[in-house]
């Protein structure tokens, strides 16, 4: 047992590390470290701990640390299951518009999990040549302009004609990207628009959960995420989904 505590916790601890140095320090990123260190706590100092379960508040303790870390995982599992399989699904050719949602820059350009997501929208705008771009995200607190922008300038630097290029440069949120895309395709297709959603694939369901409840017609298209970053990224949409479900407007 101690020795599988040690290994769990160090590897969370690691995976935390790991995703702090591929992209920004945020909450998300140290979820896993966040999960990891009691468990290499107990596993270092095995015997004291033994001896405080033991007790009758330590009993209480030691239960409701079983108890919690059972759940989450357990949910966590759950959660992967879906992710996985939701971003299997293709879309079919013919959609009226492909939504770009944003994430993180790289001063004023995309960040490499953002160039991913224009990449696959690129390919399947080259092939449907009748749909528009609409790109989201606004300027982020430490971000020099808007995501939304330099998206924008990508798909244009990579032959896209600007005309198909429908800017949302005011949201800060999943909920509010689709919100304000939703609002934009409603002015061009005011009969309705079938669109294709792309971004991160560990991303797309709840991503999609938000635009189901939103009553947007949108197939998931997915980019592919770096198999190292995976389970920082899972764990982060285990909660996030669990948060987005409950409260409901957690994008």
């Amino acid at each position: 047992m101690r020795i599988a505590l040690l290994v769990v916790g160090a590897l969370l601890v690691a995976d935390a590390a790991f995703a702090a140095c591929a992209g920004s320090w945020n909450l998300g990123a140290a979820l896993p470290a966040i999960l990891g260190l009691p468990l290499l706590a107990i596993g270092l100092f095995y015997e004291p701990m033994q001896a405080l379960f033991a007790s009758g508040a330590g009993r209480v303790l030691k239960w409701l640390l079983v108890g919690g870390y059972a759940a989450f995982f357990a949910v966590f599992a759950a959660a992967s299951v879906c992710i996985a399989s939701y971003s299997a699904r293709p879309p079919q050719p013919g959609a009226d518009a492909v939504i770009v949602l944003g994430c993180a820059l790289r001063g004023r350009e995309p960040s490499p999990a953002l160039a991913a997501r224009l990449d696959v929208a690129l390919d399947y705008l080259a092939e449907n040549p009748q749909a528009v771009a609409v790109v989201t995200g606004g300027r982020g607190a430490d971000e020099e302009i808007a995501e939304a922008q330099a998206m924008a300038g990508y798909l244009a630097r990579r032959g896209l004609d600007r005309g198909r290029i429908l800017l949302e440069d005011r949201s800060a949120s999943t909920q509010e990207n689709l919100e304000n895309a939703r609002e934009i395709l409603a002015q061009r297709f005011p009969a309705g628009a079938r669109t294709v959603l792309v971004t991160s694939d560990y991303h797309l369901f709840r991503a999609s959960l938000v635009a189901l409840r939103l009553g947007l017609r949108a197939e998931p298209l997915g980019s592919p995420t770096s198999p190292w970053l995976l389970p920082n990224c899972y764990l982060r949409e285990t909660v996030a989904i669990a948060g987005y479900l409950v409260l409901g407007r957690l994008g």
